[in-house]
C-alpha cells in the first residue's frame, strides 16, 4: 500500500521520482537560502540563493530574486540574479533573466529575454 513499483513513464523533467525534488509549489512565498545535493523545483516567489549539485527547474510562474549555482538548469520563469550551471542550461519562453550566466552548454529558445551577459566555459572548469 505505501510502497508501489514505479511504472515506466513516471519521469518528470528527467528525474525518476517527483519526491526526489525539493519542491516549492505555486501560491507560496519563500525567503532564505537553499544548499542541497538534491534537485530543486521552484514554482513560486523565492528570495534567496539556490546552491545544489543537482538540477534546478524554474517554472514559468516562478519569480526568483537570488543567485543560482547548479549542475544543470531548465528555466522558464523570471530570475533576478546570476546563474552558474556547471554542465548545461536551457532557457525557455517566457524566461526573463536579469543577471549574468556562466555555463558549459546553453540552449536559448527564441523570445527569451536576457538582461546581462553570458559566458560559455571551456574544458573542465
Amino acid at each position: 500500500m505505501f510502497f508501489s513499483k514505479k511504472k515506466k513513464g513516471d519521469e518528470i523533467d528527467g528525474t525518476d521520482e517527483l519526491g526526489a525534488f525539493i519542491n516549492l509549489p505555486t501560491k507560496t512565498v519563500v525567503a532564505g537560502n537553499i544548499q542541497t545535493e538534491r534537485p530543486v523545483r521552484v514554482e513560486c516567489a523565492y528570495k534567496g540563493d539556490i546552491v545544489t549539485t543537482g538540477r534546478v527547474v524554474v517554472s514559468k510562474d516562478a519569480r526568483i530574486e537570488g543567485n543560482i549555482k547548479c549542475a544543470s538548469a531548465l528555466i522558464s520563469g523570471n530570475v533576478k540574479g546570476n546563474i552558474v550551471a556547471l554542465e548545461n542550461l536551457a532557457l525557455k519562453i517566457p524566461a526573463h533573466i536579469k543577471g549574468n550566466i556562466l555555463t558549459k552548454k546553453i540552449y536559448i529558445e527564441p523570445g527569451v529575454i536576457i538582461d546581462g551577459m553570458y559566458k560559455i566555459m571551456e574544458g573542465n572548469n
